[in-house]
């Protein structure tokens, strides 16, 4: 019984890859040229490895901040690859607590640096769930930056550590890896 359930969760998890990846087609990554699906891939890989859903969480994450994919339609497909009501819920909600809400189209009276401010304070009362997916989510950025960005590194690390150590409601073990990576690079 427990293989027929497996082969269903499997089912589920390849067709919202297939649809996620349908949704980015033709973005990259800046700087290195790399499908934006790649970065998707890692964040799901990581988090879906310690939180419960994190998997689906992790493709979907950039889903209503990078495409034309609203909160409903992401609902309606997790329905219809099988996933359940609860289930559904669960990852889009997650999904929306990570989509940017201080952004410069909907906040463009206020300085860049308000605004990432506001995000950051805002990121502080998402889920554990969604947080754990966050910290997934900047380990791989970390590695892009570290690679591709090195002039921008420091800098960068230096607001993800402080970002880091207000943030941590998440998983204790991905929050430790995220926060060596960038000790270890400063």
């Amino acid at each position: 019984m427990l293989d027929f359930i497996f082969e269903l969760n499997k089912m589920e998890i390849e067709l919202l890859r297939n649809w996620v990846r349908e949704q980015h087609e033709g973005q990259v990554i800046p700087k290195n040229g790399y499908p934006y699906f790649t970065h998707l891939s890692a964040v799901a890989a990581l988090a879906g490895g310690v939180v419960r859903l994190g998997g689906e969480i992790g493709l979907c994450h950039d889903l209503l901040e990078d495409t034309e994919v609203t909160a409903e339609a992401l609902r309606e497909a997790l329905l219809s690859f099988g996933y359940s009501h609860k289930d559904s819920e669960i990852i889009t909600t997650c999904v929306v607590e990570l989509t940017d809400v201080y952004t410069a189209s909907a906040f463009g009276e206020l300085k860049k640096n308000e605004r990432k401010q506001l995000e950051a304070e805002r990121l502080i009362t998402i889920s554990s769930r969604a947080q754990s997916v966050k910290y997934a989510d900047l380990i791989d950025n970390i590695g892009w930056v570290l690679t591709f960005d090195k002039r921008a590194a420091k800098k960068y690390l230096k607001k993800k550590l402080a970002l880091l150590r207000r943030l941590n409601k998440g998983d204790r073990g991905l929050w430790l890896m995220a926060v060596k990576l960038i000790e270890d690079n400063l």
